[in-house]
């Protein structure tokens, strides 16, 4: 690591000898040129026995009072030169007694080589506090991106749980009905079940009275057959009364032919002739009307058997349907016992499965909500990690302002030559008329139509296209590290990229996305913070998107691309 002299440390300390000693002194460096004085007026101005020291011809050189009077243009005092680790730094020179100023001089050869030695275990120290800070940027980046993974599935899982509430909520909701109509359920079945034994008890009452009818029924049968055979026998015996009615009637024809002939003696014997006649005549038609009663009530009483045959019949019939009635209400009240005692048991479950719903559902909420402080929590720690990334960019950035050899120097410096070389090309193709000021800083983007992701072409497209891969590809060759090189404008849009990642799109999304990046807007954080950077670098960290949800870990540094004082953009160079 090479160690430079200070010049601005050396006027103020020219300035303090001048101010407190009226000394004058000077520090020159090669060739003997004044670099810093108590007599400003000669800066850049060059001293012959400071060159020779410079050159190593002697360390030092003391001009005494009796040689300066000789000389014209020398004065007393010493010229001293300093060394530090082997190398000739600086030469100190101081006008004066020589006895007073040579230990002065020493005493600042001394003061300057320790500030040196002082400097030179800073810039070490700050060397590999740079070193490992950019070593544990890369791991607050991977830390960052776990955490955004976790992040993303904590979301996930957020989602997942508030759609299991809504689930657990509405099947709740469905048990709760279910219960109710469980409970209305039950309700009728112990209605029901009451019901069918009460009715069971009424068939049973009903069937005995049925079989009592059908015995009723039965016995009716019997009296009407005998009221028939005691019909028939009447019948019999209005047949006789009425065959001794034609008798009488013949016996009273007799007799009163017989008092026809008695004449006046048989007249008597004609009366009583007459009335037996009469009341003949009379049995008859009572023996006949029987008769004929008789023979209407046997058909009657007939039609009663066949009658009460047939209900005999159908009594026998319906004792045995009423039994069956009986028996099927009998398995009706046990089946509806059964179902009260299964509806008793999907009541009860149903109850419990509301209870433990209603308790799922409250853990979901308490884990839910201990989810999103999780996130929460996540986010902050996020935040502070991406602070401490940025600070040590910052440190990166200052480090290598103060000129400290770090890993990222070399970097620095390609992207800043490479922005400068690129800035004086833009200005000699508008010096040209190639294009003109509103061509180059042309901001109206035309989507390439098909692309996917999607390209642009802008009005300077097709000169960057020409003038820019020379420089960009000769900055991707100068390091293995280098992994890209790319010119951006202010807004993100990478006209020109380098041939590895300028191929043309094809179907799949992810490989166009890897390695077609060119004519593309890289608007995103960082993208955005390296193209409208107008410091002289920014050094940034980040994982770089490769498509397909690949990424790789990336460091970036990127240098402001000036055009006649107007910021066009800036030369992004990643690197691993």
């Amino acid at each position: 690591m090479s160690i430079e002299f200070d010049t601005r440390f050396g006027q103020e300390l020219c300035e303090v000898f001048s101010a407190e000693l009226g000394l004058v002194c000077s520090f020159m460096g090669e060739e003997g040129r004044i670099v810093a004085s108590g007599m400003p007026e000669r800066i850049g101005t060059t001293h012959a026995i400071a060159a020779r020291i410079m050159r190593g011809e002697m360390d030092e050189y003391g001009v005494t009072k009796e040689e300066a009077a000789k000389s014209s243009g020398m004065r007393e005092g010493v010229n001293m030169g300093v060394d530090f680790e082997g190398q000739r730094l600086i030469n100190f020179g101081i006008a004066g007694p020589l006895e007073t100023v040579r230990p002065l001089a020493r005493i600042v050869r001394f003061c300057v080589t320790s500030l040196l030695r002082i400097r030179q275990e800073e810039t070490h120290i700050v060397a590999a506090f740079a070193r490992e800070t950019g070593g544990l940027g890369k791991q607050m980046i991977e830390i960052a991106e776990d955490i955004d993974e976790v992040a993303t599935k904590v979301a996930d899982q957020h989602t997942l749980l508030t759609e299991l509430q809504h689930g657990i909520r509405e099947l709740s909701q469905a048990n709760e009905r279910i219960a109710a109509a469980m409970e209305e359920t039950l309700a009728g079945a112990t209605a029901a079940s009451s019901e069918a034994e009460t009715s069971q008890q009424r068939v049973r009452s009903s069937l005995g009275d049925i079989d009592e009818m059908a015995r009723m029924v039965t016995d009716g049968r019997g009296l009407l057959l005998d009221l028939q055979n005691a019909m028939g026998n009447v019948v019999g015996v209005a047949q006789g009364i009425g065959h001794i009615a034609r008798q009488t009637n013949l016996l009273a024809l007799n007799a009163t032919i017989e008092a026809a002939r008695a004449g006046e003696h048989g007249k008597g014997f004609a009366v009583v002739a007459g009335e037996v006649k009469e009341l003949s005549r009379r049995a008859g038609s009572a023996s006949l009307e029987i008769r004929q009663t008789l023979e209407g009530l046997t058909g009657t009483a007939g039609k009663l058997v066949e009658q009460g045959d047939h209900s005999a019949t159908k009594a026998s019939g319906l004792t045995a349907e009423t039994g069956a009635i009986a028996d099927a209400m009998d398995h009706i009240r046990a089946s509806l016992s059964e179902m009260v005692g299964r509806v008793t048991n999907v009541a009860g479950d149903a109850t419990s499965i509301h209870d433990r719903s209603s308790d799922l559902s409250t853990e979901i909420d308490q884990a839910a909500s201990g989810l999103v402080e999780f996130r929460t929590r996540l986010d902050a720690a996020r935040l502070r990690l991406q602070e401490l990334l940025s600070a040590g960019e910052r440190l990166v950035v200052l480090t290598a302002e103060a000129g400290i050899e770090t890993p990222e120097t070399p970097f620095v410096a390609l992207a800043r030559e490479k922005a400068r070389e690129i800035g004086f090309l833009f200005e000699g193709e508008l010096a040209k008329g190639a294009l003109s000021a509103e061509d180059l800083f042309d901001e109206s983007y035309l989507p390439m139509a098909g692309t996917n992701p999607p390209q642009f072409t802008a009005r300077f497209t097709a000169m960057t296209d020409r003038v820019l891969p020379a420089i960009q590809e000769a900055a991707k060759s100068a390091n293995e590290r280098v992994v890209f090189c790319a010119a951006v404008d202010r807004n993100g849009y990478l006209p020109t990229h380098n041939s590895e990642f300028s191929k043309p799109q094809g179907s799949d999304p992810a490989w166009n996305a890897a390695h077609c990046r060119n004519r593309r807007k890289f608007d995103d954080e960082v993208g955005l913070k390296a193209a409208r950077n107008t410091n002289p670098f920014v050094v940034q960290s980040y994982r770089r998107d490769m498509g397909g949800g690949r990424k790789a870990l990336m460091l970036d540094v990127s240098a402001p691309i000036m055009v006649n004082g107007r910021h066009w953009g800036a030369l992004r160079l990643g690197y691993v």
